[in-house]
């Protein structure tokens, strides 16, 4: 059933309205058992979370079983999570060295900083740029709609989270059907969106990153 349904809506972005047939659309594979064996494109799966707790870094690899055709299109997300975190140089760089040492040349880092948290983020990103060419980091809408701190991160992309938006969703929701794009440049080439909720209206996005919870 959860495999009718990802194609189902696959099929529903990818051919509902032009342009769509540029769009590429890519599976977020989270911490289950996953076979994705009928998925030709990029997947983008969860490797590792980071837990941040208090002056501590614990380093949780994946532990179920990812099944795809080509390992060469994988993408490794890294999932931080900070519990009362002293965010101190010694938690940053153990963070980079455990993402590093996935020894992949793309990552995609999910962590939804709070505003507190930003300062400590943004170094780790410059932390990992200077060996990781290619980073993207999910986002929360509300950073891609008012809120612009993410210019000048050394990032690729920013994947708007477009479901469970929380207070925002009504608004970012509103904007979008409106035929507006969201403010920041940084969010617009990808989106994603989850099969648990009806997506927003979106402009045309070379990338579509499906959540299946």
């Amino acid at each position: 059933m959860k495999r009718v349904l990802l194609v189902a809506v696959l099929f529903s972005w990818c051919c509902a309205r032009p342009p769509a047939n540029t769009r590429e659309l890519v599976p977020w594979a989270w911490e289950r058992r996953e076979d994705l064996r009928f998925v030709s494109g990029e997947v983008a799966y969860l490797a590792e979370t980071i837990e941040l707790r208090g002056g501590t870094t614990n380093v949780l690899r994946r532990r179920q079983p990812l099944l795809v055709t080509d390992p060469h299109r994988l993408t490794p997300v890294i999932r931080i999570e900070t519990h009362r975190a002293s965010l101190t140089d010694t938690q940053r760089h153990a963070a980079a060295d455990a993402i590093a040492a996935l020894g992949s040349q793309r990552v995609q880092i999910d962590f939804d900083a709070t505003h507190s948290e930003r300062t400590f983020y943004a170094a780790l990103l410059r932390d990992l740029h200077r060996t990781i060419p290619h980073i993207t980091i999910t986002a929360l809408a509300s950073w891609c709609s008012d809120d612009r701190w993410l210019a000048g991160l050394p990032i690729d992309d920013a994947i708007p989270m477009l479901f469970q938006m929380g207070t925002d969703d009504r608004l970012i929701r509103a904007r979008l059907a409106r035929g507006e794009d969201l403010a920041e440049p940084r969010c617009r080439a990808s989106a994603g969106i989850s099969l648990m909720e009806i997506p927003p209206r979106l402009p045309p996005r070379q990338r579509i990153y499906v959540f299946n919870a």
